[in-house]
């Protein structure tokens, strides 16, 4: 059974109309205001969205160039730092090392004092010579002192030869060796000088009629008269060779 709608007059129908495009001009209205304000604001945004952007940019260019600078900075200072810290050492090395330095000198010093000693006393030997050709051979009869003078001078020359080995531009000496060296040479050298003094002395003075006497002590009575007269004899030798030496 069909549905029956009441029926409408042309009044109603005329003002629902009305009301209807009415109602399409506002909307239509309102579209277009809304897209005008859109085209309207959206350069703005734009241009400020574009501005901020290259601010934003730009600040990042910055903050890298001053973060790659800060960068070499610290590379600098841990440069210098380390550069600080070489001298450092160099000096504490140098603080270690002034006292060898020192020693070495000292020792040089010696040196130098005990092989001039030695000269002066090769000069007077030869006076000594000289002047009494007997105490060449009689000084190999009183003492041993010929063989003890040698042996300390092969010392010497052992310990030269040794330190030169250990030398040259392969095996080069560090600072301790050649402060110790250096004593060793100056003690050797000092021992050397002794027994180099003794020997002058010795063949200064002895006679051959030392030889004699010291051979045949024990075997040949002498009295208190003939050991004074030798005991007179030595003093006056002795006192003579102050005089020529």
């Amino acid at each position: 059974m069909g549905r029956h709608f009441p029926p409408v007059s042309e009044e109603a129908l005329d003002q629902w109309l009305a009301v209807s495009l009415l109602a399409l001009v506002l909307l239509f209205a309102t579209c277009m205001r809304a897209y005008s304000q859109v085209a309207s604001t959206n350069p703005g945004e734009y241009t400020i969205l574009a501005a901020g952007n290259t601010l934003i940019n730009k600040t990042v260019k910055s903050e890298t160039k001053a973060e790659r600078e800060t960068a070499l900075m610290q590379n600098a200072m841990a440069g210098e730092f380390t550069k600080m810290k070489k001298w450092e050492r160099d000096y504490n090395s140098y603080l270690k090392t002034a006292t060898g330095y020192a020693s070495a000198l000292k020792a040089a010093t010696h040196i130098y004092s005990d092989g001039m000693r030695i000269l002066l006393t090769l000069d007077k030997m030869r006076k000594a010579v000289h002047n009494n050709p007997q105490g060449i051979a009689a000084t190999v009869s009183m003492n041993n002192l010929y063989m003890e003078t040698t042996t300390e001078m092969l010392s010497v020359f052992t310990l030269l030869k040794n330190a030169v080995a250990q030398g040259g531009s392969e095996n080069m000496l560090t600072g301790s060796d050649r402060s110790k060296t250096l004593w060793e040479l100056e003690d050797r050298l000092s021992a050397f000088s002794h027994k180099l003094q003794l020997l002058y002395y010795s063949i200064r003075h002895y006679r051959m009629s030392d030889v004699w006497n010291r051979a045949t002590a024990g075997m040949i009575e002498r009295d208190r008269r003939d050991v004074a007269l030798q005991s007179l004899s030595h003093w006056k030798r002795r006192a003579r060779e102050v005089s020529l030496y």
